[in-house]
């Protein structure tokens, strides 16, 4: 069966594209200045790189913790008529679709499960773009990988933020509060059991969280984004915003009997 017409939607708003960019670009500016305060690059001078980081850590936290959250809370759903009608609880309805658009759960572990099999020549590369026709909104939009990714990478900031406090300033506080002191005294209860110096374990983990970002990329971009068939939905985070949803390369359309032809 194939699209009678395209069938051009929304997919990212402007914000939505705008964090995404800003995200991907202090994740770089952020690694390449912390791996020459690491390493000591000659490129820079220490306290440029210095400078330099720590503006772009405040750009990175700000968009990973307020931006994103917001474009996650705010993102369209389908338009629900049960809702509409006040059946269903309209707040409790989007969390449970946020929660299914974004956390990996069972349908995501099915299409990975698909996916491997398509890897070993067993079956069809599963849709991972659910779109309600009906409803106008979207079920899914993610890679399963990068559901699974996503876990792991709000804990990988939580961490490199965390570690990063400790190592600008040891003595760092806010409204008068000892953060740095309550972190390194949570450090200690790991850094202890596994005999090391807290500032040593808190430096490690800083660097294995830089690493991790650069893993995370590797399989995001490396393996998942450099499928010809996704490179539509390249256009769409970086430029337009838009998906035609008549090209059917991973896309499963709801409800939408009267837009096909057999």
């Amino acid at each position: 069966m194939e699209q009678k017409d395209s069938m051009i939607v929304k997919r990212y708003s402007f914000l939505e594209r705008l964090a995404h960019f800003v995200h991907l670009f202090t994740l770089f500016i952020l690694l390449i200045t912390g791996f020459k305060i690491y390493g000591g690059w000659d490129f820079m001078s220490y306290h440029i790189a210095l400078v330099i980081h720590l503006s772009a850590a405040f750009v990175f936290v700000f968009v990973n913790w307020v931006i994103i959250p917001y474009n996650v809370m705010t993102s369209e759903c389908p338009r629900c008529p049960m809702c509409a009608a006040g059946v269903h609880n309209l707040f409790l309805h989007r969390m449970n679709h946020i929660a299914h658009r974004y956390l990996f759960g069972p349908t995501d572990v099915r299409r990975m499960k698909q996916i491997f099999l398509n890897y070993l020549g067993k079956g069809e590369y599963p849709a991972f773009t659910v779109y309600d026709v009906k409803n106008e909104g979207y079920i899914d939009k993610l890679h399963p990988v990068t559901q699974f990714m996503l876990f792991f990478e709000g804990g990988a900031v939580m961490f490199v933020v965390f570690t990063g406090i400790v190592l600008y300033n040891l003595q760092w506080t806010l409204l008068g509060l000892p953060i740095s002191e309550w972190l390194i005294s949570g450090a200690e209860l790991i850094s202890d059991p596994l005999d090391m110096h807290v500032l040593a374990f808190i430096r490690t983990a800083h660097l294995m969280m830089a690493y991790f970002f650069i893993v995370e990329l590797i399989i995001h971009v490396g393996i998942v984004e450099l499928d010809p068939k996704v490179w539509k939905y390249h256009k769409a985070i970086f430029l337009t915003g838009k998906e035609d949803l008549s090209d059917s390369d991973y896309v499963e359309l709801l409800g939408a009997e009267n837009n096909l032809e057999g």
